[in-house]
């Protein structure tokens, strides 16, 4: 049985998320749902190994 999930978000990346839904004519839902079904076959395939670029401190740097 599916229910629903609620997810908080920085406000930045909200705004990020209405942006990226308005350009990609996609629903916000539908983006969130692709992303996170990607980051799961990316887990499944590679493991832990996915977050290494996140927690890497220089990515931090570059997105700022």
């Amino acid at each position: 049985m599916a229910r629903g999930l609620n997810i908080d978000l920085p406000p930045v990346a909200k705004e990020e998320l209405v942006r990226m839904a308005e350009e990609t004519n996609m629903s916000q839902a539908a983006l969130i749902k692709l992303a996170t079904l990607s980051l799961l076959e990316n887990y499944k395939h590679k493991g832990a190994f996915i977050f290494a670029d996140l927690l890497n401190p220089e990515h931090k740097e570059n997105r700022k």
